[in-house]
């Protein structure tokens, strides 16, 4: 595992909070990063940060020789179907991102150049928002998987 405190508190705030934004714990706030973003992009983000934490800690459960096979087994299917999710998650954030600065920078052009931007912008957005809707099954499958495992 390249980056273990990393993985192990995304993990432990994903769990802690599956449905709510947030939770107090004495004097720590943990919020879910998903839910607790307020744009489109940090949504994207904060998914593609919950799978990548959930890989490493697949990729840990694999490699343990206790693990039953038909659970690697389980986790190998899951994320066959996660891992195009995200890696179209990720192309849709970055034509996003730049879709909004190519809108940022011709607020200033002339009326078709401006109009031209925001087009583009609004169907990167319409195509991330489709993305980031297709991933996030795929990617609460095998957080659950990798959940359970970890228990």
């Amino acid at each position: 595992m390249r980056h273990p405190l990393r993985a192990i508190a995304l993990a432990c705030a994903l769990a802690a909070t599956p449905a709510c934004a947030s939770v107090q714990v004495a004097d720590t706030r943990i919020e879910n990063p998903i839910v607790a973003a307020r744009t489109l992009d940090q949504r994207a983000y904060a998914a593609l940060h919950a799978y990548a934490a959930v890989i490493e800690e697949a990729t840990d459960i694999v490699r343990d020789p206790a693990a039953p096979v038909g659970f690697k087994r389980a986790l190998g299917q899951a994320e066959r179907v996660a891992t195009p999710a995200a890696e179209t998650l990720q192309i849709a954030v970055a034509a996003y991102v730049r879709a909004r600065a190519d809108f940022e920078a011709a607020s200033g052009e002339t009326q078709p150049t401006l109009e031209r931007a925001a087009t583009a912008l609004t169907i990167a957005a319409r195509r991330l928002n489709e993305a980031l809707a297709a991933a996030e099954a795929p990617i609460a499958e095998l957080e659950d998987l990798v959940r359970a495992r970890r228990g």
